[in-house]
């Protein structure tokens, strides 16, 4: 089974992938609204054959409305794939502590939001199991 874990944000997303157990982080890809995101996972999913897509959405507030909208739109629009949305508390905040604990350069931490991805994909592969 191959996973897209999102780290959805209004300029960009965070994107990771997975075929078994282990998450590894994909691309930042920037967006300029619902629709060009939509659009891109949408060319993602097909380019990696990507069976479930991951959704990241925050415990609460206007963060939570948006990442829901995106996962209810994306629903609409890609076939034969499940959208499942996952709780992202903290994944951030860990993928930027995780980065800095590792010594990561400050041009690798533009990939942040991956790794953010990757980590909200891999609670969810791990709670799998």
């Amino acid at each position: 089974m191959r996973y897209l874990g999102v780290d959805y944000g209004l300029k960009k997303m965070g994107l990771a992938v997975s075929e078994g157990q282990i998450a590894s982080p994909l691309s930042v890809v920037e967006i300029s609204g619902l629709v060009d995101a939509v659009s891109k996972i949408s060319h993602v999913i097909k380019q990696e054959e990507i069976e479930r897509v991951l959704i990241g959405v925050p415990e609460s507030g206007e963060a939570k409305k948006i990442a829901k909208k995106f996962s209810a739109e994306l629903k609409t629009k890609v076939e034969n794939v499940s959208v499942i949305e996952a709780d992202e508390t903290l994944s951030s905040q860990t993928a930027k502590d995780l980065m800095i604990d590792l010594g990561v350069g400050e041009k690798a931490r533009q990939k942040e939001d991956a790794y953010a991805a990757t980590i909200i994909l891999q609670n969810f592969l791990d709670s799998l199991v």
